[in-house]
């Protein structure tokens, strides 16, 4: 009797802490490819002493060359979720890199118009991810305005800087 009260208590839902992962040191990797180590984009969260955090995301914009983009925003935990406005500035002083090496002005300036043209519809609202469990990694739903966008989730993994995962297919 005692042990089914022990399993019972067990499988009721925690409370957990949307960024105990990233206090761990670890970066989120989304879509991760385990096999290969791979990443769409890598995510860092540096944590305020406020409770809010600000997220660099580095994501791969094209496979050849590789080309990725840097945005940095900053966001708060909402009721288990993490939450950040969407900021048209954000993406506009994104960093973009080809192989590794700062784009020339030109390509990063052709790239930012397009991003904060596809960004547009989004900006000034806030967008908020929550995990659930999704096999050895989790999925990141995604709700707008507290609207869920399924189009929008992603299949994430939280990874150890030194376990060798990097931006790639």
């Amino acid at each position: 009797m005692i042990e089914a009260l022990f399993l019972l208590a067990a499988a009721a839902p925690q409370a957990a802490d949307p960024l105990a992962a990233a206090k761990a040191g670890k970066l989120q990797c989304t879509n991760p490819d385990m096999g290969k180590k791979t990443c769409l984009g890598l995510s860092s969260y540096k944590l305020n002493p406020d409770g809010s955090f600000v997220t660099t995301v580095t994501v791969m914009v094209a496979p050849q060359p590789v080309v990725t983009m840097e945005v940095k925003s900053i966001g708060t935990v909402r009721d288990g979720a993490l939450c950040a406005p969407i900021r048209t500035a954000d993406f506009e002083a994104a960093i973009f890199r080809m192989d590794g090496k700062p784009a020339d002005p030109a390509m990063a300036n052709a790239i930012r118009a397009q991003v904060v043209a596809s960004i547009a519809p989004l900006a000034g609202k806030m967008g908020c991810t929550r995990e659930t469990p999704d096999g050895a990694a989790a999925r990141a739903e995604v709700t707008i305005d507290g609207v869920v966008r399924p189009e929008l989730s992603q299949r994430v993994l939280w990874v150890k800087p030194e376990d060798g995962y990097k931006l790639g297919q």
